[in-house]
């Protein structure tokens, strides 16, 4: 049997990893001498005779052997993955073979090797994409309601603005705000005071500054995330990621000015506080201005991709055109 276990939300797939260890082991292997575990390295000499002698070894005093093989799909070069899709093919009907990745699903379904090994009998996937909008929402209210705790409406949309879709972090705020709340409900203001807003929560703020056109506050905003260690990467990125929810806002409120935020955060596949937030930003830009600066950004990723221009002036002169919109 071989098992997918991928995608770029890295804290579930090592979450469920661990979880089919567990289980394998409490059903199968009690001595603990039927699991194997491999980092694949493209140029480590041996490793596919090692992974594949280990998925052909029959279980030690078991019913069935699982081996753990770390990032063969998104690394295997080309030109290797017969020789590991041969290897795979009529494994022992004891042997579970997991492919623990960490690409983005979509990239990761493109690789030669998935494909491949996707054709063979008895596959199964576990895909698990980053989280946004309602699912991110579900997912810390399911985490919140295992740990017995309760948080109030508002205080769970500023966590999940505040943290965004790092659960690795999610999972360490709502440990911290379960213990401080000491079995009461958890309320915005523990979340205001013991949760740091990263550059994803600080976005509204400045595109608030940006839609009032007020230049001074926001030059001051991006300063104090560049004095604070934010790269002007990342900030492009999420200016970008922003223009494009209040590109879509906007083309929604120019077909129907009574759409609501339900509506729009179903439709663009985000949080109904960032669509509430996006709303109101949205009405101080046109659709055209909005467009504009949309594919400016094209125009900036190409030169900054050919050296033609770097981040940090993307930023600026991205903001400058937002403000003069």
């Amino acid at each position: 049997m071989l098992i997918f276990v991928y995608g770029d939300d890295t804290f579930r797939v090592q979450e469920k990893v661990r979880q089919m260890i567990k289980a394998f082991r409490e059903k199968f292997d009690p001595s603990g001498l039927n699991v194997s575990e491999y980092s694949f390295e493209g140029t480590k000499k041996g490793i596919l005779g090692e992974i594949l002698g280990s998925a052909r070894t029959l279980p030690f005093f078991g019913k069935k052997r699982m081996i753990i093989v770390r990032q063969l799909i998104s690394e295997v070069k080309t030109p290797e993955v017969q020789a590991w899709v041969t290897g795979f093919i009529d494994l022992p009907e004891s042997s579970i073979v997991i492919f623990w990745e960490t690409l983005e699903p979509k990239a990761l379904e493109k690789r030669p090797l998935f494909k491949k090994l996707s054709e063979i009998a008895e596959v199964h996937s576990y895909t698990f994409p980053q989280l946004h909008g309602s699912a991110l929402n579900k997912w810390v209210q399911i985490r919140l309601k295992e740990r017995g705790a309760i948080m109030e409406t508002e205080a769970l949309s500023s966590l999940v603005e505040r943290v965004g879709p790092d659960l690795w972090r999610m999972d360490q705020e709502i440990g911290k705000l379960v213990a401080y709340a000491h079995d009461k409900p958890i309320t915005l203001e523990m979340v205001q005071k013991l949760v740091h807003e990263n550059f994803e929560g600080k976005i509204f703020t400045l595109i608030d500054a940006i839609s009032q056109r007020h230049p001074l506050e926001a030059f001051r905003l991006l300063q104090e995330e560049r004095l604070s260690g934010t790269d002007d990467h990342y900030l492009l990125t999420m200016l970008g990621r922003q223009v494009r929810i209040l590109l879509g806002i906007r083309a929604m409120l120019e077909e129907n000015t009574h759409v609501n935020k339900q509506e729009i955060a179903q439709t663009l596949g985000i949080h109904p506080f960032v669509a509430q937030k996006g709303m109101s930003q949205a009405h101080g830009f046109t659709l055209d201005q909005l467009k504009r600066v949309h594919d400016l950004l094209f125009q900036f990723d190409y030169q900054l991709k050919t050296g033609h221009l770097d981040a940090q002036m993307a930023v600026d002169l991205t903001t400058i055109e937002l403000i003069h919109s």
